[in-house]
């Protein structure tokens, strides 16, 4: 995961990296003059005396060259000239050099009169001495400017940022079903003006967005449970005559089944649509083995002209902390899109341990398409839907909490693992079963 970025230590770093900049080009510039300046100190020091010694040297051509603690002199020539004179001495040229004589740094200056080369040496062990000494001054002087810069910039960020901060804090104690409340007026700085401005209009929207939302739910949930609960109580009064027949019968079964159906699907799609948890009726105690068996009756002459098995292997019986409506949707969608695409061969839907199983035979999944089969109005290039039966199941699994896979077999067709991974999924079986329901096994052309 991506660590999360402090706008106060932007600005903290920001300043501390500006100063550290800064210091250090100072230090750099004031390493590098006071370096030339004892340079020409030094220069002009050697011209000196090597003018004062050409000088006497005239007067008196037995003059001693110079020799303090830091200027030797040495007068080299063929005849007349000061013995010993080093090796490297001797070797020097007209101008100003450096040379190091028995570990010792020296600046020389060399000037050659008639038949005679004058060299003058200083020594400038001290000047490096004190240039050591200055540059880690000159260091310490600029770590301590970038921490006291990082220290005043993360205080300075505290209080500009303050605003923002302070903004954050009111924009999310606001729930978007609460009546907005202005918060342009609360805060006086412009650009601080300005965002808050925008986060009033954006909530306003919001909230008139639920509230229509809000409204557009409770009248659908009106609307539809009165005809529903008509046509529910017409097919108990067909059911409960003696006169009808048996094919009649089956007829009115199947309307009773699908109402109750499109009662779990209503309940389904307002809780879903709803942003707020939707207290059901009902306990939230589901039993998926029953909802799968339901599924599967319900789902037995959905196609009866293909040549296809459909099956139901029960191998525990976990129960969920769920709407009952909830699973009977997502499960009946991929049911029903395995069946859909499956011309012949078997369906087979297998209940484990905290998971759910559904294999077909059929075409398989569209390399092109895949995992974006679970986006809205996302098809593959046989089907005939709108593309958004699937999206409606990764929906209801993300707010239960459940994982969905598609994915090919290698034998052929399509594989759909439903993971109960939430806190609200009980693995009840006393044991494994392993069996398989002969009971709801049937070709579906028969």
């Amino acid at each position: 995961m991506t660590a999360r970025r402090s706008l106060r230590r932007r600005v903290a770093v920001t300043l501390a990296v500006f100063s550290a900049m800064v210091s250090l080009t100072l230090a750099t510039f004031m390493y590098v003059a006071s370096h030339d300046l004892e340079r020409r100190l030094v220069d002009d020091t050697l011209t000196a005396e090597l003018d004062d010694y050409v000088a006497r040297r005239q007067r008196n051509p037995q003059s001693l060259p110079e020799r303090t603690a830091t200027i030797r002199a040495f007068v080299v020539a063929p005849q007349g000239g000061t013995a010993p004179v080093p090796p490297k001495v001797a070797a020097l040229g007209p101008g100003s050099h450096e040379l190091t004589l028995d570990g010792t740094p020296y600046r020389a200056a060399v000037r050659v009169v008639e038949d005679q080369r004058f060299v003058v040496l200083f020594d400038v062990s001290a000047l490096q001495r004190r240039e050591h000494v200055f540059l880690l001054l000159l260091a310490a002087s600029v770590l301590l400017v970038t921490l006291a810069s990082a220290l005043a910039g993360r205080w300075l960020a505290c209080i500009v940022v303050a605003p923002v901060t302070a903004l954050a804090r009111r924009v999310s104690a606001q729930r978007p079903e609460d009546p907005p409340r202005a918060l342009a007026g609360e805060f006086p700085w412009q650009e601080v003006q300005q965002l808050a401005t925008d986060f009033d209009g954006y909530l306003t929207r919001l909230h008139d967005f639920i509230e229509r939302e809000r409204f557009f739910t409770a009248d659908v949930s009106h609307e539809l449970r009165t005809p529903l609960t008509v046509v529910a109580g017409a097919a108990e009064l067909l059911q409960a005559d003696p006169g009808l027949d048996e094919r009649n019968r089956s007829r009115v079964t199947r309307i009773a089944r699908a109402v109750a159906e499109m009662r779990e699907m209503t309940e389904a799609l307002l809780a879903l649509a709803r942003e707020q948890e939707v207290r059901s009726e009902r306990p939230l105690d589901c039993d998926v083995a029953a909802v799968a068996e339901e599924l599967v009756q319900r789902y037995r002459n959905l196609f009866p002209d293909k040549p296809v098995e459909l099956m139901l292997e029960i191998a525990a019986r976990p129960r969920l902390q769920s709407d009952r409506a909830v699973l009977s949707m997502v499960l009946g969608n991929l049911l029903r899109n395995a069946l859909a695409f499956t011309q012949e061969g078997h369906v087979r839907l297998r209940i484990e341990s905290l998971l759910v199983a559904i294999e077909d035979t059929g075409s398989g999944l569209d390399p092109a398409t895949g995992q974006d089969l679970f986006r809205p109005f996302v098809r593959g290039s046989d089907s005939r839907g709108a593309g958004l039966g699937l999206s409606l199941v990764q929906r209801l699994c993300a707010k239960e909490g459940w994982e969905v896979q598609l994915s090919n077999r290698q034998a052929g067709g399509t594989s759909a693992r439903l993971r109960f991974t939430g806190s609200n999924a009980v693995d009840s079986s006393s044991g494994r079963d392993n069996r398989l329901s002969q009971a709801s096994c049937q070709r579906l052309d028969q």
